[in-house]
């Protein structure tokens, strides 16, 4: 009878450490699983706001560059409503490589690659290591020189171009 008792001490140990050991690995995924989700929000945060500091370059670039792009003529590509394919130019914020996309917003115009009213879309892409991207998008304006002569609607008259790098940086809301 002792013998017996000794074979079914054996196996209630095996089982138990079998279970110990299957709870420990769970145990260990989770806290794996756990680690790289944290690392991945970590990146995606981090691309987030490299595109809203790529947002920001765009403005002060598109403020300073108004009359020397003739009225961003240059940076408008005239494709359509939609961003082009392509990046207006591409910058780098914290490590990430940042796109930046242009295009007019709807001014009454007809005229995609002309600005008339001092506002235009921007959109920021910034990807970052293991598929990591973001993008933001901004309606961004300045307001009007009182040296330009606007129209009844506000938009610009002539070809008069002006220097906007003075001028505040408004942004408007996008509705979809």
């Amino acid at each position: 009878m002792v013998c017996n008792q000794r074979g079914i001490a054996l196996v209630s140990v095996v089982l138990m450490l079998a279970v110990l050991l299957t709870l420990s690995q769970i145990l260990a995924e989770k806290i794996w699983q756990s680690t790289r989700q944290a690392g991945t929000a970590n990146r995606q945060e981090q691309a987030f706001w490299s595109a809203q500091a790529g947002i920001e370059t765009a403005r002060q670039t598109l403020a300073s560059s108004y009359a020397d792009s003739r009225g961003w003529r240059n940076y408008l590509s005239g494709a359509g409503p939609a961003y082009p394919d392509a990046p207006t130019w591409v910058s780098t914020v914290n490590g990430f490589p940042v796109e930046i996309f242009l295009r007019d917003n709807p001014d009454g115009d007809d005229d995609l690659r002309t600005d008339n009213d001092l506002k235009i879309f921007v959109l920021a892409r910034a990807r970052g290591p293991g598929g990591t991207e973001a993008m933001v998008e901004s309606l961004c304006g300045f307001e009007q020189p009182s040296a330009a002569g606007t129209t009844e609607t506000g938009q610009a008259t002539g070809d008069m171009l002006i220097d906007l790098s003075a001028q505040p940086v408004i942004t408007y809301d996008i509705a979809d």
